[in-house]
């Protein structure tokens, strides 16, 4: 029987992966050769499969809505790229007091840390006349980066941005609220490298958490 060809096999699996994935050559390093990965994802950005959003990342959007095609979402493309160069990237202290609410200022740049190299990562246009896009890399060598959960690195750093003075009832009670299901065990696994004044408020979520 012959074997399907290296573009029916990357069509294959990027339709399993799933549409709104974001994708780079490495997910298919399996299925061919280098050469023959990069033909057929050529082929299929120019059949509109995908989208080349830039610095070998590929893009497999979700159709429909009030705006036609999906874009990229900002987490999945560093989610790829992490993968793709075997780095760790996570949130910024500031991007981490936004998410888990105890800051409602919103950062103006997409940046984010990592232990790999600082670098500025440049965004073809989601959409035709769009803007192009940045994602900023900060090199860190912070040992929260070494946290085991997102949960757990998510709010040493948010309340390590928004200061032990500003931690009010107001604040503890929005990242109360926040907590996702089964966050307090991730709690648990991050609370040796947290400062003591931050186990302190961890170990009161894991107390006070559904």
């Amino acid at each position: 029987m012959k074997r399907p060809s290296v573009e029916k096999l990357v069509l294959a699996r990027i339709e399993e992966r799933g549409r709104g994935s974001v994708l780079t050559p490495r997910d298919f390093r399996d299925l061919g050769s280098r050469g023959a990965v990069a033909v057929a994802l050529h082929r299929l950005v120019k059949k509109e499969v995908l989208r080349n959003i830039g610095n070998g990342l590929y893009f497999f959007p979700e159709l429909g809505g009030m705006f036609g095609e999906s874009i990229a979402g900002t987490h999945e493309i560093v989610a790829a790229i992490a993968k793709r160069d075997g780095i760790t990237i996570r949130e910024t202290h500031a991007y981490a007091a936004n998410i888990t609410g105890i800051s409602t200022q919103v950062p103006t740049r997409v940046a984010f840390q990592t232990d790999g190299r600082s670098r500025k990562i440049r965004l073809r246009p989601m959409r035709p006349g769009g803007r192009a896009n940045e994602i900023i890399l900060r090199r860190t060598s912070s040992r929260y980066m070494r946290a085991r959960t997102e949960v757990g690195y998510l709010v040493i750093q948010g309340l390590r941005d928004y200061g032990r003075k500003n931690i009010g009832k107001e604040e503890y009670a929005e990242l109360l609220r926040r907590l996702p299901p089964g966050g307090k065990e991730d709690l648990k696994e991050d609370l040796d490298i947290a400062p003591v004044w931050i186990a302190d408020i961890m170990r009161r979520l894991i107390a006070e958490a559904p």
